[in-house]
């Protein structure tokens, strides 16, 4: 009678055994789906913050070019003319004054001077922070430009190279203005840190990526350096703003640095 009983008894137990494992079950497949659900979400809302980030960057920098776009043209358009205009009247001051008073004739001499050399300075500022050369003929030959510059100072010798046909890529301004800022913090770098004779601008690229090889003969940089100094995180700065980024190869002497700028997802939006 109570082996009867007994039967009886696990024969009840077994489907609510049953049950519950399927519940069970249930309930760590239902988990694990949440739980995988959850990560995803994780990984589609840092992806959202990721990209909401990169584009207030890109439109931080936009808003920084345009800004000197406005600045460099109002230098050029108002204060330029106005400076032009006044040292007309010096000029005139001088050739009319000058034969009476001989220490009037010097004293405007000498404000005309100081008022030309403000005018110098005037556009080179104008140019630093947009130059016309870049809008007109695009980053290759604003750069080639540079370059030769640097050579006729006959400080530091310097070489570049742009791979033919480049150009048919660049068809972004913000691409463009990009590649001088980053190539020009570099160059500026050999020039005022570097203690360097030679540099090396190499641009090369396809359709989908332009790359910047730059090097110098100089004293090169200490990997301390790296995460304190200002123009390399202005650099990174630019190119993470494009999803570019920064290589510098300390092993060897001098400076060298590769920048990888992707152009797909760019000239994809135009």
């Amino acid at each position: 009678m109570e082996t009867e009983q007994h039967i009886t008894f696990i024969e009840t137990l077994i489907p609510f055994v049953g049950v519950v494992f399927l519940i069970a079950t249930g309930v760590v497949l239902m988990t694990r789906q949440f739980r995988k659900n959850l990560y995803s979400e994780q990984l589609k809302q840092e992806a959202l913050k990721n990209q909401y980030q990169m584009e207030l960057l890109r439109s931080g920098i936009l808003v920084q070019e345009q800004e000197r776009k406005r600045i460099a043209q109002d230098m050029h358009d108002d204060l330029g003319v106005v400076l032009s205009i006044a040292r007309m009247h010096l000029l005139q001051a001088e050739r009319k004054y000058g034969e009476l008073n001989e220490q009037l004739f010097t004293d405007l001499q000498n404000v005309r001077q100081l008022m030309e050399s403000s005018i110098e300075n005037m556009r080179r500022i104008s140019h630093e922070l947009m130059p016309p050369q870049l809008e007109l003929f695009g980053v290759i030959q604003t750069m080639d430009a540079v370059c030769e510059q640097l050579n006729n100072t006959g400080k530091i010798k310097s070489a570049f190279f742009a791979e033919d046909g480049i150009n048919v890529f660049l068809k972004d301004e913000l691409i463009d203005l990009t590649l001088y800022r980053v190539c020009m913090e570099l160059i500026n770098n050999t020039i005022k840190h570097a203690e360097a004779t030679e540099l090396k601008l190499t641009i090369t690229g396809s359709e989908k990526e332009v790359k910047v090889h730059y090097s110098d003969n100089g004293r090169g940089f200490s990997s301390e350096y790296i995460g304190k100094g200002i123009g390399l995180k202005n650099i990174r700065n630019r190119l993470l703003s494009l999803e570019g980024d920064i290589l510098l190869d300390l092993k060897k002497p001098g400076f060298h640095a590769t920048v990888y700028l992707p152009l797909r997802s760019i000239n994809a939006e135009l």
